[in-house]
């Protein structure tokens, strides 16, 4: 089967297998699982995950194509792609797969959710065992602790690099208990949480966004004031601005948006979108000052200087 025509005259010079599954993911949006994007089952483990994901990356990677005519289809190879890392990194996380598995579960096929309870039983049984063995080594005398305390390090490095930051936490800490003198748990039990962090706020800005598309905007605010709580980002709070408006609550979108341009004053849209909250609700003088600021340091940008003359 050759290449297909498509609107503009010129000949799509992707694959049909490419095109029909593109389309076919399209056609089924937000209904497709991370599990179902990565073609991998519920059960599987972050090694298979790793392969998936860099096995389908190449297909999807919109350099793979560079130079072709794609017409409409570059911009879904864009948008997929752009779905397939997501997926990717909320999978390869052990804390953020288990929330999303929680907030989806109802989603997943059949087989999915019987995986997804089947590993949630393992990994209780693991961390029990884990828990009572540290129970153990906490119990440990004298030169006893010091060794223990290292292999607990040893332990949570490697827990830590497989996602699995939960465990990873909780044996520094017993490390920590073991040998209090020893720098570089210290240095690694504050490392790891701030990981933890960052993995939490990303997993809520994910859920978020997955909200807002939905339409399910008190949701999506709830869930962007999460993200902001874990990790003070401009792209939480204008997200929960964005989706305040769509909610028609002006003082919570001004709010937010003030919150967007504190945290990133250079950001033009966190101005812009702060302007257009003052617009409506009329307060003039605020919205000029700032897409003055704005065009201050972006004096071409059009949609700011669009809305300073309509004022």
């Amino acid at each position: 089967m050759g290449a297909a025509p498509h609107a503009t005259g010129g000949i799509i010079q992707l694959p049909p297998d490419m095109q029909a599954e593109l389309r076919a993911l399209e056609a089924r949006g937000a209904r497709v699982s991370h599990y179902e994007l990565l073609s991998v089952g519920a059960d599987a483990d972050s090694a298979s995950i790793r392969r998936a994901y860099l096995e389908k990356s190449k297909r999807l990677h919109p350099d793979a194509w560079f130079g072709k005519e794609l017409g409409e289809y570059r911009q879904l190879l864009s948008k997929w792609f752009q779905k397939l890392a997501t997926a990717y990194q909320t999978l390869s996380d052990e804390e953020s797969r288990a929330a999303y598995d929680e907030a989806h579960r109802t989603k997943l096929s059949a087989n999915d959710q019987a995986a997804v309870q089947r590993r949630e039983l393992s990994r209780a049984e693991e961390e029990r065992r884990e828990r009572e063995r540290r129970e153990r080594l906490l119990r440990s005398k004298g030169f006893a602790r010091i060794g223990a305390a290292r292999k607990l390090y040893e332990d949570a490095v490697v827990l830590a690099a497989d996602g699995a930051r939960v465990q990873a936490i909780a044996a520094l800490k017993t490390a920590r208990e073991l040998d209090p003198n020893r720098k570089e748990i210290a240095q690694k039990l504050l490392e790891v949480e701030r990981e933890q962090s960052r993995a939490r706020a990303k997993s809520a800005l994910f859920a978020a966004g997955e909200k807002e598309e939905a339409g399910e905007f008190p949701q999506a605010v709830a869930a962007y004031a999460t993200a902001f709580q874990l990790e003070r980002s401009a792209a939480a709070a204008l997200g929960a601005s964005r989706c305040a408006l769509a909610n028609k609550d002006l003082q919570a979108a001004s709010s937010w948006a003030s919150r967007a341009v504190e945290t990133d004053p250079s950001d033009p849209t966190a101005r812009m979108t702060l302007a257009r909250c003052f617009v409506q609700m009329n307060m003039k003088a605020r919205a000029r000052g700032e897409l003055s600021q704005l065009l201050g340091k972006h004096p071409d940008h059009k949609e700011a200087k669009a809305l300073l003359r309509g004022l």
